[in-house]
C-alpha cells in the first residue's frame, strides 16, 4: 500500500463540534464528504444527456465510485486525521 502524508494547516475558522454540541471534532468522513462534494463539482461535464433528453449520470457515477467507494466496493484511499496543537 502506497502512503501519501499531508501536513494542512487550518486557515479559515472552523464550527465543528462533536454528538454532545461543544467538544471539536474532525472526522475523516466529513473530510472524505467534502472531497467527493467538489469532485462532483468539477467533473459535472461527465454527465450526459441521453436520446430521449434525459441527464444520464451513469458515467460520473462509475467514477466517483471507482474513486470514493459505492455500494459494491470500498474506496481507493482512506484518510487518517490528527491533531497538533
Amino acid at each position: 500500500m502506497k502512503t501519501i502524508m499531508f501536513t494542512c494547516e487550518v486557515i479559515t475558522p472552523m464550527f465543528l463540534a462533536g454528538a454532545d454540541g461543544s467538544t471539536p471534532e474532525l472526522r475523516p468522513a466529513s473530510i472524505k464528504g467534502a472531497m467527493r462534494f467538489w469532485w462532483r463539482a468539477m467533473n459535472g461535464g461527465l454527465v450526459r444527456k441521453d436520446e430521449q433528453g434525459r441527464w444520464d449520470y451513469s458515467e460520473l457515477k462509475k467514477r466517483e465510485s471507482e474513486i470514493f467507494g459505492g455500494t459494491s466496493q470500498r474506496s481507493s484511499f482512506s484518510i487518517d486525521v490528527g491533531c497538533s496543537v
